[in-house]
C-alpha cells in the first residue's frame, strides 16, 4: 500500500506540521521569517520567537498579540509584495493563504524574489489525500503549484512533497548541484 494511503481515512491533518516549520526554524535560525495568510496565528506564534524578526500577512486582522520582533500586515499577499522593499530577504517563508494554483504560485514566485540562497520556503495543503478536499476552503489545487516549480525552476530550487495530509513541500533555494561544489574544492 502507498505510504499516503496507510493513514486513510486520516484525520484533517496526518502529521503536525507546526512541529515541524517550528524545528526547521530552531535549526536555520531565521534573521527574518515571513507568513503568508496567518490566520489564527497558530504556526506563526510557534516559529516567530525563533527569529530576530518576523512579518505576517493577511486578508483579516488578527486575533493574536504582537511581540517586539513581530510584524503584522493586513492585505491581500498581491498588495504585500507591491509595497516590499526590493533588497528585503528572507530565510525562512510559510505559504498557507489563498489556495488556488493561480495565487499559491505567485505568491511562490513572489516570495522566491526576497528568498536568501540557501533559504527555505513552505508550502502547505499541497498532498490532500480526498477529492473533498480539492474545494477552495479547503486545499483547492494548489498542489500543483510545487508541479510547476519543478517543471519550471528545478534549476533553483530542490523540492520534496511530504505526503502527510494535507501536505508540505519543503523547498529550498540551490542552484542545481550547488552541493557538490563544495566537494571540488
Amino acid at each position: 500500500m502507498p505510504i499516503h494511503l496507510r493513514n486513510v481515512p486520516p484525520p484533517p491533518e496526518t502529521f503536525d506540521h507546526i512541529a515541524l516549520l517550528k524545528f526547521f526554524a530552531s535549526w536555520i535560525k531565521p534573521e527574518r521569517y515571513l507568513e503568508l495568510g496567518v490566520r489564527w496565528g497558530t504556526v506563526f506564534r510557534k516559529v516567530a520567537p525563533l527569529c530576530k524578526e518576523a512579518y505576517c500577512v493577511d486578508m483579516n486582522d488578527i486575533k493574536f498579540r504582537l511581540k517586539r520582533n513581530m510584524r503584522f500586515h493586513k492585505c491581500s499577499t498581491d498588495e504585500y509584495f507591491d509595497k516590499l522593499d526590493k533588497d528585503l530577504q528572507f530565510d525562512m517563508i510559510f505559504i498557507d493563504a489563498d489556495h488556488s494554483f493561480e495565487q499559491s504560485r505567485k505568491d511562490f514566485v513572489n516570495a522566491s524574489r526576497h528568498l536568501i540562497t540557501d533559504g527555505f520556503i513552505f508550502l502547505h495543503d499541497t498532498y490532500p489525500y480526498d477529492p473533498k478536499l480539492f474545494a477552495p476552503e479547503w486545499c483547492n489545487d494548489t498542489y500543483r503549484t510545487p508541479l510547476w516549480i519543478k517543471e519550471n525552476m528545478i534549476d533553483e530550487f530542490e523540492v520534496i512533497t511530504l505526503p502527510f495530509n494535507p501536505g508540505l513541500t519543503i523547498l529550498k533555494k540551490m542552484k542545481r548541484n550547488k552541493q557538490l561544489q563544495y566537494l571540488d574544492q
